[in-house]
């Protein structure tokens, strides 16, 4: 059976009938053949629950009598953890996003545009491609989808956050300052004398390391909570200096094409795809064929949970980037080429394949550089 063929069940709950009928107008155009089901207040939905088997998308207003759509998508995820939730709301304040951006997987603003409702349909048919097993998948949806994500997670996404912000959200947070500390007087970094102020470790470190830090600490903790996986400190180590290799790569290449601040960010989400793939052994026997196809998994992984967390769709977009580069053996984007080399740095075969598959005679003063800081960070 194609993707393409796969019937979803979509329901959209909005207490304006007018809404309503637009949406399902909406969704019958794009997803032909899809069964769409319409409920005018969240009364309705919650008493037609044991009658759902499954869910694929649940679109849901914010506004609504005795039930907000915030908490109406957190009834729905807690009995379907794979289902996509978008929020429509007309108010767009901080408060209600800060709210919302826990919850739900898309916020839609009023009146919504068609581009928005793409990216929600495009997000369910890669997540079903993705041939992750029923078992790996239940298991990530109890970690990282039916827990509440800590706040940190959803702050640092916002696109102002800069150093002061920052300082501001850590002053209460010790056990991150106790990373920040670790890692700032840590050979990587090689200051002369310690630092054990919160402004200088920032400022030494930088937002995006800072940040990188945040993703690796919160991901971390919420496996460790559930699983015991032996060397989790290791992998939180080699993620940290992939992402110092790969920032320091990024400056000294001065290419225009590459987004430092995202790249970094995305190889630090990448933890999300190690974290994963350490949780997939330990509750599955079966054991990938290659040390590609490993790799691919993980990148499955990372990007069907961020998907379903709500990261934007830049940055899913370019996970989904890297599952397609690594299928195919092409790319035009530098971007992916170099988060494959790091990303990969510490698989020697799978590194070496990215090595001739993405950098020819004309990359070699990229990898004379890649080399140098290789054996800065990975001697």
């Amino acid at each position: 059976m194609s993707i393409k063929s796969l019937v979803p069940r979509i329901v959209l709950v909005d207490d304006d009938e007018l809404m309503l009928k637009s949406l399902h107008r909406h969704f019958k155009i794009s997803m032909e053949g899809a069964e769409i089901l319409t409920f005018s207040s969240p009364k309705q939905f919650i008493e037609s629950l044991d009658t759902l088997a499954s869910i694929d998308i649940l679109v849901s207003d914010y506004l609504m009598p005795s039930i907000n759509g915030v908490e109406l998508i957190n009834i729905g995820r807690r009995r379907y953890p794979q289902v996509l939730t978008v929020l429509l709301t007309g108010d767009t304040t901080g408060k209600v996003l800060c709210k919302s951006s826990i919850s739900a997987t898309f916020i839609v603003a009023k009146p919504f545009r068609r581009e928005e409702f793409d990216e929600v349909i495009t997000a369910f048919y890669r997540l079903n491609e993705l041939p992750l097993s029923e078992a790996i998948k239940r298991a990530l949806n109890e970690t990282f989808i039916e827990n509440e994500l800590p706040i940190l997670l959803s702050k640092i996404e916002d696109i102002d956050l800069d150093f002061h912000k920052l300082e501001a959200m850590l002053e209460q947070e010790v056990l991150i300052q106790a990373k920040l500390f670790h890692l700032c007087n840590s050979a990587y970094v090689g200051l002369s004398t310690k630092q054990y102020s919160l402004s200088t470790a920032i400022k030494t470190l930088g937002v995006d390391l800072v940040s990188a830090i945040i993703v690796s600490v919160c991901y971390h903790n919420m496996v460790a909570a559930r699983y015991d996986i032996a060397n989790c400190e290791q992998l939180s180590d080699i993620n940290f200096r992939k992402v110092k290799l790969l920032k320091e790569l990024v400056h000294k290449l001065h290419d225009a094409s590459i987004d430092s601040e995202r790249i970094v960010f995305l190889q630090s989400l990448l933890f999300l795809g190690e974290l994963g793939s350490e949780i997939a052994q330990l509750i599955t026997e079966s054991q990938c064929h290659s040390p590609q196809s490993c790799y691919t998994e993980k990148l499955q992984i990372a990007l069907y949970t961020a998907t379903l967390i709500g990261y934007e769709s830049a940055i899913t977009d370019q996970l989904y980037a890297l599952i397609k580069a690594l299928e195919t053996g092409s790319s035009d984007c530098n971007a992916t080429k170099l988060l494959l080399l790091i990303d990969t740095i510490t698989n020697k075969e799978v590194n070496q394949t990215v090595i001739n598959t993405f950098f020819d005679q004309k990359s070699q003063d990229w990898l004379e550089l890649f080399y140098e800081l290789r054996s800065k960070y990975f001697s």
